[in-house]
């Protein structure tokens, strides 16, 4: 009785049905936390993805990513959350909460979906224990439930990168075109939902390459992968072009981003003159000649004061690892950090894509500036990776405790 009682406990824990209902369940929940009359507050007031896709339903194109700024086309925001939400708006009506609770609530669904890939790719990658540790946290941890619900696009990018450390293993070696093209399609896609993504993804390629060293056929299928990216990239750009006179890939606002972290007067908060708060100069200027503007003065700042900048960079390194403050996330990024080097120790080949995502994607908010919420689309790899720790730590006594849920059945035999 109580084997089977422990056998069906343990069915339960590594069920990616059960994980997907319990991470829906909190989102859900953690939802249904939020005091009334706030949720224009919390979801709404500073809201480019929203801002724009207002402007879209109202018939005023992609533009106006700020309140008091002209309905003018901007690239401020990459596209395909924006028409998500533009979608929801349309269906639902515009800054409604029907669609505020669709759209959290289709975020609480891809949050629940990066549960289960956490499971399934932690099972393949490290083992059972880590996998079913690093998709409970995920699924029960109240801070990612809430972070995952927020109308932004951190719960798809997260998604993407799931998915993309998924389907590595199948092109290694791998000559099936199809592949190839997807992953090149999933590629473009996760950059216009998040173009930090690409920070992850060219490396990958780069990494494919190496591993195909030798082999043209490998080789063309990396290169096809990539022009494919391109490809999908190439409207959203060629319409850049044409209404801003510039060549922008996806958005183009990495020198706002670049001066709110590197000016005189620095400080966590958004500057006075952020066009959220005051749009003036960016309405005096227009979007391309204030973004400018703004990476020079960036520049300018970073050159006359070089030894600030590092320290700078360094206090952002140290935030983007353990914001916000008196959490558990210093200990969980230390843990993941080891369980990073535990897992290269082990299999170098199968863990590299999981640097990349470490070492890399964090990269371009050590320059600019950063927030806890930035962090969000990797914190399914640091969980896997800080479970994968406790787990090798651990395991003498978790393999212990693994054999007394054999089945009597079994252990007669």
């Amino acid at each position: 009785m109580r084997a089977g009682l422990g056998h069906s406990l343990f069915r339960l824990v590594h069920s990616s049905r059960v994980v997907f209902l319990v991470a829906l369940t909190m989102r859900l929940w953690a939802l249904k936390q939020l005091p009334p009359g706030q949720a224009w507050h919390y979801f709404y007031q500073y809201n480019e993805f929203a801002r724009i896709a207002w402007a879209l339903v109202s018939g005023h194109g992609y533009s106006s990513p700020w309140v008091n700024t002209p309905l003018q086309p901007t690239a401020v925001e990459p596209p395909v959350y924006t028409f998500l939400l533009a979608g929801i708006f349309k269906l639902a009506g515009a800054y409604s909460d029907a669609s505020l609770w669709i759209g959290t609530g289709l975020n609480a669904v891809i949050s629940a979906c990066s549960a289960v890939m956490i499971l399934q790719i932690g099972k393949r990658d490290f083992n059972t224990s880590a996998a079913c540790l690093a998709a409970w946290t995920w699924s029960c941890w109240l801070y990612e439930a809430a972070a995952s619900v927020r109308l932004w696009e951190s719960s798809l990018s997260a998604l993407w990168l799931l998915t993309a450390l998924w389907f590595l293993p199948k092109l290694r070696g791998s000559l099936n075109p199809r592949r190839w093209l997807l992953f090149g399609m999933l590629a473009g896609v996760a950059a216009l939902t998040s173009p930090t993504t690409l920070a992850v993804f060219l490396p990958f390629w780069v990494w494919l390459w190496i591993r195909h060293r030798g082999q043209g056929s490998s080789k063309a299928m990396v290169l096809t992968s990539i022009a494919v990216c391109i490809l999908v990239l190439a409207p959203w750009t060629i319409r850049n072009y044409r209404v801003l006179h510039r060549l922008i890939p996806v958005r183009d606002n990495f020198g706002l981003e670049l001066w709110i972290g590197n000016h005189e007067g620095v400080s966590h908060q958004y500057p006075l003159d952020f066009p959220l708060l005051n749009p003036s100069e960016y309405n005096r200027l227009g979007e391309v000649a204030f973004m400018e503007s703004r990476r020079q003065w960036a520049i300018t700042f970073v050159t006359h004061h070089p030894g600030y900048f590092l320290q700078l960079s360094a206090r952002r390194v140290f935030l983007f690892w353990t914001a916000p403050d008196h959490s558990a996330w210093p200990l969980v990024s230390l843990l993941a950090w080891v369980g990073l080097l535990l897992a290269l120790r082990r299999d170098r080949a199968r863990v590299v894509p999981y640097a990349i995502v470490m070492a890399m994607f964090p990269l371009v908010y050590y320059v600019t500036h950063t927030f806890d919420t930035y962090r969000h689309p990797i914190e399914p790899v640091i969980l896997l990776l800080a479970a994968y720790a406790v787990a090798a730590i651990a395991e003498p006594a978790l393999q212990k405790r693994r054999s007394s849920f054999v089945p009597a059945s079994k252990a007669a035999t």
